[in-house]
C-alpha cells in the first residue's frame, strides 16, 4: 500500500489538506469526512479499498485538521468545489464519499464535474433538517464551541466504538484548540451553511446510502437513509450494529458497499502490484 506524503491543494483561499493512498492511475475515492471530524475518520477504510486496486484520497474539511482555516462559513457547496478540485489534480474517474453533512456535497461534486466523478456514497445523510428547541439549540452551541463536550458528543454517536477511538477523539479535540479551530464546526452546527440540499432532486449519476441500524443521531435511521434514497433514486445498504460512523465502526461492510458501487460504474476491481 502507497502511501503519498500530505499535501496541500488551496480552494477558495483555503488549503485543503489530503493524503493520497493506493497505485497511481488506479480509479479514485474521495473520501470527505463529516462535521467536526478529520481525514482519519477513514483510517480503516482506506486499507480495505486500496488492497482491492483503488487509490483512495482523505481530505480534511475546511477549517478542520490540517487544513487552512475558511475566511467564509464553512459549506456544503464550498467542500463540493474541493472535492472537484481534489478530482482535477488527481486524476479520475472518482466516485465522492461523503459522511453525515457532506453527502449533499458529494451530490454536488457529480454534477459540478459528470465527466470525472461518476458515483456518490452517502454515510449517515441527514435527509430532513431536525426542529430544534432554543434549549436544544443553545446547548448545540456550547458543545460545538467546546473541544471536550465535542469530544464526548462526537463518542456518544458511535455505537461499536474501534479499539483506537480514543486517540482519533484527542486528534479532533488538539484540531478544534487552535486558533479558531471551531469556527467552521459552530457554523455547520447553526445549520445555514447547508447549501447543497437543492442538489438531491437534480442527482443523476448513482447513489448508494449506507446507514448504522443502531444510529443514535436519528430516531429511526432506516427511514431517514430511505428518505434520502428517495430524493436521489439511490439504494440503501443498512449496516447491523453500526452507530453513526460506519465507516470506523464496520469498515468491512461499508466497503463492500463503496466496492459494490464501483463495480456498478464499471471498475475493475482485484489487487495491482
Amino acid at each position: 500500500m502507497t502511501t503519498t506524503a500530505p499535501a496541500t491543494l488551496e480552494v477558495d483561499d483555503v488549503d485543503l489538506a489530503y493524503d493520497v493512498t493506493g497505485p497511481a492511475g488506479a480509479p479514485l475515492v474521495v473520501c470527505l469526512p463529516g462535521m467536526g471530524d478529520l481525514r482519519s475518520a477513514y483510517r480503516h477504510l482506506v486499507p480495505l479499498l486500496v488492497a482491492q486496486g483503488l487509490r483512495v484520497a482523505t481530505a480534511d474539511l475546511p477549517g478542520h485538521g490540517d487544513s487552512g482555516i475558511s475566511p467564509t462559513p464553512v459549506g456544503q457547496e464550498q467542500i463540493a468545489r474541493a472535492a472537484v478540485a481534489l478530482v482535477e489534480r488527481l486524476g479520475g474517474p472518482a466516485i465522492v464519499v461523503g459522511h453525515s453533512f457532506t453527502p449533499d456535497s458529494a451530490l454536488l461534486a457529480t454534477q459540478l464535474s459528470p465527466a470525472s466523478i461518476v458515483g456518490a456514497v452517502a454515510i449517515a445523510p441527514w435527509a430532513t433538517t431536525p426542529k430544534q428547541s432554543g434549549i436544544m439549540g443553545a446547548a448545540t452551541r456550547l458543545v460545538t464551541r467546546t473541544p471536550l463536550l465535542w469530544s464526548l458528543f462526537y463518542r456518544s454517536l458511535h455505537n461499536a466504538p474501534p479499539a483506537d477511538l480514543a486517540d482519533h477523539r484527542r486528534r479532533i479535540v488538539a484540531s478544534l484548540r487552535r486558533p479558531h479551530g471551531t469556527d467552521a464546526l459552530v457554523a455547520m452546527g447553526t445549520g445555514r451553511t447547508k447549501d447543497a440540499v437543492g442538489a438531491r432532486a437534480a442527482q443523476v449519476a448513482p447513489v448508494v446510502v449506507v446507514m448504522g441500524d443502531a444510529d443514535p443521531d436519528f430516531t429511526d435511521p432506516a427511514a431517514e437513509a430511505q428518505h434520502y434514497a428517495d430524493a436521489t433514486r439511490g439504494e440503501v445498504v443498512m449496516i447491523p450494529g453500526a452507530g453513526h460512523y460506519p465507516h470506523a465502526e464496520r469498515p468491512g461492510e461499508t466497503a463492500a458497499t463503496v466496492l459494490g458501487l464501483a463495480r456498478r460504474v464499471g471498475w475493475q476491481l482485484g489487487e495491482r502490484a
